[in-house]
């Protein structure tokens, strides 16, 4: 075998297939609103936690998994049941970056994602790797959850429920299909909010790019639950009695 060949053939072993898939808007240019019709900042304050959201809101790209339909009432379960990646959107105010969507999925062979969301705590983890199929249709979350900085530096959006005052928008694009990786190098994949794009759910003023968020459904806390029960006995008693 000479050494040419002996050459090529550590070359195909260690090859690295790579692919980068971008969903960016340019500053000024997307314009998050609240469902009570105004425009998100960060005088904004959770209801529950009295946090007023940092200057970014947050956005994941990716898609959901095992055939998983979002609506309001499974809001808790949506970033459980999603593989995708955390980016922003700035906020109102925010100077140069208002307005400025950025969001990017970084995989590997096989579309392999080293460095993705886990669960529904907005945390991201690179300890393990998850898998965005080839051909999956992406989608856009974004939510305006308060955020708190980690001991390690970086920011952990709350999660995404009803309880802390949360809303939420989800938004597709039939052109956003995850591409097939290809040879050894760096593929990029660049979306926008295009023509095209639609609002799973709340709302999208495309010619604006503005984008209304719904109201999440909140959490029956156990007392009201409790209370509910009380009032059930209550009543099939008063039932018997008559």
């Amino acid at each position: 075998m000479t050494i040419v060949a002996s050459l090529m053939m550590l070359q195909t072993t260690f090859k690295t297939d790579a692919s980068t898939i971008t969903l960016n808007e340019v500053a000024g240019t997307v314009e998050l609103y609240l469902a009570n019709g105004t425009q998100v900042s960060t005088t904004y304050v959770s209801p529950s936690t009295g946090l007023a959201i940092g200057s970014y809101g947050g956005v994941r790209f990716g898609t959901f998994t095992g055939g998983f339909a979002p609506t309001l009432a499974n809001s808790a379960t949506w970033f459980s049941n999603f593989t995708g990646v955390n980016g922003y959107l700035g906020l109102l105010n925010q100077g140069s970056n208002a307005g400025r969507l950025a969001d990017s999925i970084a995989g590997g062979d096989a579309n392999g994602i080293t460095s993705y969301v886990l669960g529904n705590s907005g945390v991201s983890t690179g300890t393990a790797t998850q898998t965005l199929a080839a051909g999956s249709q992406l989608y856009a979350i974004f939510w305006n959850a308060p955020y708190v900085s980690n001991a390690s530096g970086g920011s952990t959006f709350y999660p995404l429920t009803g309880s802390n005052g949360a809303q939420a928008a989800i938004l597709t694009n039939t052109s956003w299909i995850m591409p097939t990786t290809t040879g050894p190098g760096t593929d990029v994949t660049a979306f926008t909010l295009s023509a095209g794009t639609t609002a799973v759910l709340g709302s999208l003023d495309l010619p604006n790019k503005g984008i209304t968020m719904a109201v999440m459904i909140p959490e029956p806390s156990s007392a009201s639950l409790l209370a509910l029960g009380m009032a059930g006995l209550v009543a099939l008693r008063a039932r018997r009695k008559s």
